[in-house]
């Protein structure tokens, strides 16, 4: 059963992610907590957006391990994508809105993996994505 929306599962993922493979990134963790603070109480995404971009940025973080690297380029494309359409498209629920730019990355030239882009677009959907990272990275083509 869903228990969030796709954004707020998103940005979980990231964090799961991120407290996995680098717990020592504990100012990026915390980013991520008020990423998914801000979102819930006030549906706003300027603080997460505003990691992107310069020196030491969200970008600049190292690689994650295995197919969590590639999961998390993937989710902050999303991510990303949907922060900065989020006030721009008038009359979209922000559920379509997240769907659409999943469904966009998922099908994206520079996100190779089509298989595991599914995989990772139905868990967001459902919910559960941040529950099962290991599986899917298992289960990557």
């Amino acid at each position: 059963m869903k228990q969030t929306d796709i954004y707020t599962e998103a940005l979980l993922s990231l964090r799961t992610i991120l407290q996995i493979d680098h717990p020592e990134f504990k100012n990026w963790i915390e980013w991520l907590n008020q990423d998914i603070d801000d979102w819930i109480q006030r549906k706003d995404v300027s603080h997460h957006l505003q990691a992107y971009g310069g020196m030491g940025s969200f970008n600049d973080i190292p690689y994650m391990k295995g197919d969590h690297d590639y999961i998390f380029g993937f989710l902050k494309s999303i991510c990303y994508a949907f922060g900065h359409l989020y006030h721009k498209r008038q009359g979209v629920t922000t559920e379509a809105l997240m769907k659409e730019c999943a469904y966009d990355a998922a099908q994206a030239d520079y996100h190779q993996k089509k298989e595991l882009n599914q995989a990772i677009v139905k868990h967001l959907i459902e919910g559960d994505l941040h529950e099962n990272l290991d599986s899917l990275q298992e289960n990557s083509p």
